[in-house]
């Protein structure tokens, strides 16, 4: 049963589904790699905690929500990493892609979850008052060479935060938890930001957000086998969900 409370889970970065049409134009050898690096692997089922929450339909190769549409505003679409990747982790070419090509994919996924994302949002802000987004994602355990921040040093867990739409009460609640618990933690590294939609950003302070990033040497295995500490980091993480409820919900 569904719990009911202003808060909404994202993950944007759980699927490896390619839909069949896209598939040709792919690089297929670099595919399979790509699949691996840059899934955000098992996180629609250690985010599962029962509040209201959306994953995105497609693999983020074919489209990523989490990029700003226009490449002029997106800064990895210099990387050829925008809303619609070009290029492969390693920088090498991943698929061609036209604008006309671009911008259908746009319409048939960025356009239509953002429109779903902010109607949920506004649901919440209706019936709560309030909205607290957990933007749910995992890592790679060493940094990929797409990445800006290059240090070795990786943590347990990264939090993610918005100077606008993350208190610091938040922030704090969120990385004492995961402390308590015995992991490392980071403020906005290797990652920083947690995604607001839109029509709500900068605008609205009763939308709060904060990221939540997982190292995946917490539970995956380079064969992609769960490791055995799976079951206890999806319960820590239901735990700290459950804290953001109790404490900002």
């Amino acid at each position: 049963m569904q719990k009911k409370s202003p808060i909404v889970i994202n993950v944007p970065h759980s699927s490896l589904y390619i839909p069949e049409e896209e598939m040709q134009f792919f690089e297929k050898p670099k595919l399979i790699r790509e699949l691996v690096a840059m899934t955000d692997h098992c996180c629609d089922d250690l985010f599962d905690t029962g509040h209201e929450m959306l994953t995105f339909p497609v693999s983020r190769l074919v489209c990523d929500f989490e990029r700003f549409r226009n490449d002029d505003e997106e800064i990895m679409s210099e990387k050829g990493m925008g809303a619609v990747y070009t290029r492969c982790s390693v920088m090498s070419l991943l698929r061609k892609v036209d604008p006309v090509h671009k911008e259908r994919i746009l319409q048939t996924y960025y356009d239509k979850y953002h429109g779903i994302f902010e109607s949920l949002v506004e649901d919440k802000l209706n019936t709560h008052g309030k909205c607290i987004i957990i933007d749910g994602h995992s890592f790679f355990e060493t940094p990929l060479p797409y990445e800006n921040d290059q240090r070795k040093d990786r943590p347990d867990i990264c939090i993610g935060t918005d100077s606008y739409h993350t208190t610091r009460e938040l922030e704090k609640e969120l990385k004492c938890f995961f402390r308590k618990s015995g992991y490392s933690v980071a403020i906005n590294s290797p990652f920083a930001g947690a995604i607001v939609p839109f029509k709500y950003y900068r605008k609205d302070r009763r939308v709060q957000t904060i990221m939540i990033e997982i190292n995946r040497r917490l539970y995956i295995n380079h064969d992609g086998s769960l490791k055995e500490g799976y079951e206890d980091l999806k319960k820590d993480i239901n735990g700290a969900v459950e804290q953001i409820n109790t404490f900002f919900g």
